[in-house]
């Protein structure tokens, strides 16, 4: 149901839509009436429908996409649900949503590989949209690899190309089921107007310059967080000084981003309740002691009046203190709030007050009048200014003195909705004359009011490295267009993006990455970690062809549980319990995602804090580097299944092995268990418990595993 969810959200994003329930008028009957469209939805997809339930409704667009948009129910047993939507112009299919029960218990290892099923899926495409299907190629998307190991289909996309060129926005998408390959959903979109042709466009070099000159670099400070406790560090970077947009391949303009950014205040927490005294803990004690420090609510209630006047009708309905966290001060959140008798009109007042230094940190009012009235006299952009930088020198005189005004437009922020009415300015911090951009004082001023309708304060207590070894800015391109890709694509423009019904298509010159952060010392591009940025490259194993595991490796690899990070797999080694951890937890189904470990932490620490949560060992069963033995293996997969607590009873448990005596109760029914379901098979009747497994062995057991069909 997940899928024709998310077809109808697709659908209703692509055509902003019109629905007339049933049909058109007889008047208005489109090129492909309903009837055929259920005909071609029928013979083309060879469906039987006998005894299902249907309805259908026509989509209408204002740009001339419309579309009969049909589904077919099997109320009965609820075993089949079809949706279909078709063109009602030219009786091409454009999506498919087919949801049929899962079939249980099965194989974890799907029955068909990825190749059988990209033919299928290749098969698919060309019978629905033959002509288009040949302009098209295949898209590669390293994380849909990822989380396709988690998700009962193989999911294709095909990308149309014109001139060399990727169009973007046109695909089509096929999703097939792993295990019999029908088809789960399908979804085409493309623009049936003519492209731009690359033959009009400006050079490469041309689009560099324009980008150097609008867009463009510069020097500036950054965080990065590069330590276990989280605290920011300060370094010179070079970062993108007026945003990643599109520049038009033909014309040389600056075109819309399709991002948005929204100003968003956290206004949620409870108050706190009595509780019966307990004994503290060291930590506990720690934060006690903070408490000392913080001023009390009447305090910061205020200092907040020193710089607001508050209507008299206006009550403090909520007042928190929130905690601190790397190199923030706890802070207090209050709350006014004021609501008519006849409710028609609301005015809500928040404000933070830093409960360490009394410092004013942030603002947010938002007034709602049934009536609409806003006010007879609109001030100028100059004026709101002047009276924005007269707030802020009073608020914050010091920190005010070390900023620059950074135009909106040029951050290519939209306004706020509660906004609309109001002029938003944002003077970026300044040190060593050097920007600081996420560092600002931003603040809205109501455009008939001249109020502070929005102010916030984003300032973090730090040193910043001196300047002195920073390459140049020509250096900087330089390594810029060296190692990000700058080209053409077909991309979706909005004139106006509050109007997603209004979309072209253009030819357009852009980075292949939003975000760029660059070390200014050395140029090496970098993670917000800090660390370099590695080439991204798929590797795959040189050692294992010809080895007995080789399959079980290679299906591994294709299930994404196990990812190459070398050139070797050293297939006839010892397996030792981090790396066997590691696999195993990388092929738990129910969703699990590993956290990417930090700096100072081990890299195999949080496969080792899910096995331990899972039972797969105990805590004091950890010992990373020790050598796997088959018992060990058994015992882990045995517990993976969710059959631990029946191997734990030794004695219901006949061995039959030549060498059951060499077993110990502890590990008796482990290994009956994983024998007679076939994860780890007996060597001549023997099941030498003891013996050290290989790392091809462990891959061999990790698919026997996946391929049992049974679980509590």
């Amino acid at each position: 149901m997940k899928k024709i969810i998310a077809l109808l959200t697709v659908l209703t994003l692509l055509i902003g839509v019109l629905q007339v329930p049933g049909g058109v008028l007889a008047e208005e009957q489109p090129p492909v009436t309903l009837k055929q469209a259920i005909e071609i939805a029928k013979n083309t997809l060879s469906l039987n429908t006998e005894g299902f339930e249907f309805n259908s409704s026509y989509i209408e667009n204002q740009n001339g996409f419309n579309i009969w948009s049909l589904s077919w129910n099997n109320t009965k047993t609820n075993s089949e649900n079809i949706n279909v939507s078709i063109d009602s112009n030219n009786g091409e299919i454009i999506s498919i949503g087919w949801y049929t029960p899962y079939e249980q218990p099965k194989s974890r290892i799907p029955k068909y590989t990825k190749a059988e099923a990209l033919k299928a899926a290749e098969g698919w495409a060309e019978k629905l949209h033959g002509e288009k299907y040949k302009l098209t190629k295949l898209k590669e998307n390293p994380n849909q690899d990822y989380y396709s190991k988690y998700s009962d289909v193989y999911a294709f996309e095909f990308v149309r190309v014109q001139d060399g060129i990727e169009v973007s926005p046109n695909t089509i998408s096929v999703q097939l089921d792993k295990n019999n390959l029908r088809l789960r959903y399908f979804n085409m979109i493309w623009d049936n107007t003519a492209l731009p042709s690359k033959s009009k466009a400006i050079s490469l070099d041309q689009a560099k310059e324009l980008f150097k000159n609008k867009l463009g670099l510069e020097l500036s400070y950054s965080f990065i967080y590069d330590n276990p406790s989280m605290e920011p560090k300060a370094i010179l970077t070079y970062t993108l000084k007026n945003g990643n947009n599109p520049i038009d391949a033909i014309n040389g303009e600056i075109l819309n981003n399709m991002y948005r950014m929204y100003y968003a205040m956290d206004m949620g927490g409870s108050a706190a309740k009595e509780q019966a005294a307990v004994p503290i803990t060291p930590q506990e004690q720690t934060a006690l002691d903070d408490q000392s420090k913080y001023i009390t609510k009447e305090a910061a209630e205020q200092v907040f009046k020193q710089y607001v006047k508050l209507d008299e009708n206006m009550k403090l309905e909520r007042a928190n203190l929130y905690p601190g966290y790397h190199k923030i001060n706890a802070v207090w959140s209050l709350e006014w709030k004021y609501t008519s008798e006849d409710g028609k009109s609301i005015k809500f007042v928040n404000a933070q007050i830093d409960a360490v230094t009394k410092e004013f940190k942030s603002l947010y009012t938002n007034y709602y009048n049934d009536n609409g009235e806003k006010g007879n006299t609109k001030i100028s952009k100059e004026q709101a200014k002047k009276l924005a930088e007269e707030f802020l020198t009073k608020v914050q005189p010091d920190k005010f003195k070390k900023t620059e005004l950074k135009e909106a437009k040029e951050m290519n922020y939209d306004t706020m909705p509660a906004y609309q009415n109001g002029y938003s300015f944002n003077y970026i911090r300044l040190e060593n004359g050097i920007p600081c951009p996420s560092n600002s004082l931003y603040i809205t001023i109501n455009e008939y009011t001249g109020e502070v309708i929005s102010y916030n304060t984003n300032w973090l207590d730090i040193s910043f490295p001196a300047p002195d070894k920073a390459i140049t800015l020509d250096k900087a391109y330089e390594t810029l267009f060296s190692n990000v890709k700058f080209g053409m694509e077909y991309i979706h423009h909005y004139p106006s993006i509050n109007d997603y019904n209004n979309k072209e298509i253009k030819l357009a010159y852009a980075l292949l990455n939003t975000n760029i952060l660059m070390d200014a010392n050395n140029g090496t591009m970098l993670n917000y970690d800090g660390t370099p940025v590695k080439p991204a490259e798929k590797l795959s194993f040189t050692d294992i062809a010809g080895n007995k595991a080789e399959d079980a490796i290679n299906t591994l690899i294709d299930m994404n549980i196990l990812v190459p990070e070398s050139t070797t797999f050293a297939p006839e080694s010892n397996m030792l319990q981090k790396d066997f951890i590691k696999l195993l937890v990388s092929s738990l189904q129910e969703y699990y995602y590993p956290m990417p470990a930090v700096k100072g932490e081990e890299q195999f620490d949080n496969f080792y804090n899910e096995a331990i949560r899972r039972k797969l060992i105990a805590e004091n069963e950890k010992n990373p580097d020790a050598v796997v033995t088959r018992q060990d293996a058994a015992k882990m997969v045995v517990r993976a299944m969710n059959y631990g607590v029946l191997a734990e009873k030794g004695n219901m448990f006949a061995a039959s092995f030549k060498d059951a005596s060499s077993l110990t109760a502890a590990y008796k029914g482990y290994a009956v268990m994983a024998a007679e379901l076939g994860i780890i098979a007996p060597v001549e009747s023997n099941f030498y418990p003891t013996k050290n497994i290989t790392r091809g062995d462990a891959a061999q057991i990790i698919v026997n595993y996946l391929k049992c069909e049974t679980s509590l």
